[in-house]
């Protein structure tokens, strides 16, 4: 009874739990509204930091580059742009060996969803993984339908290698 008082009279809410929920808890409006905002905050003060911090790298960045002579901008600007070229030429390299790989897999009627594991910047490494996985890819496939057609094989009656009660037995059962 106090806790409701509490509840509207603007006290603190608390969580009430009073067994009529089956044991879970129940909060009101206000529990709600204060849970949004705590997390509304940090949210906040998590994205101030993050810009505060970009900032301040970028305001480094620029001091530094101020100190360096126009050689060596030059130098790092260059630098910069071998690096970005290298990174796009190595991501068409993997797209390109992603696309023969996935018809490699293909002529060897494997999945080509699993490419994506074994493709590699180097064109040899690539072949090996190729070959490791379709070995053990057909020797899965093979143990896998190995041991669905475990069994006894079915006699076979029609050249006249089984007695004659077992026929009469085979073909009343049709």
């Amino acid at each position: 009874m106090e806790d409701n008082k509490n509840n509207q009279a603007g006290g603190t809410p608390t969580p009430t739990n009073d067994g009529a929920n089956g044991g879970e808890k129940t909060f009101t409006q206000a529990d709600m509204d204060a849970l949004a905002g705590k997390i509304r905050n940090e949210e906040k003060a998590k994205h101030d930091q993050a810009v505060k911090d970009a900032i301040a790298n970028a305001l480094e960045e620029e001091r530094r580059q101020a100190k360096l002579t126009a050689e060596e901008r030059e130098k790092e600007a260059k630098a910069k742009r071998e690096t970005e070229l290298k990174k796009r030429e190595d991501e068409i390299t993997l797209r390109e060996r992603r696309i023969s790989v996935q018809e490699s897999l293909r002529e060897k009627n494997v999945p080509t969803e699993l490419a994506d594991f074994i493709v590699d910047l180097d064109e040899k490494i690539t072949n090996e993984n190729i070959e490791k996985l379709v070995k053990v890819y057909n020797k899965s496939v093979e143990d896998g339908v190995a041991g669905k057609l475990k069994g006894n094989p079915p006699r076979d009656f029609s050249q006249g290698n089984g007695n004659a009660d077992e026929k009469k037995k085979i073909s009343s059962a049709f």
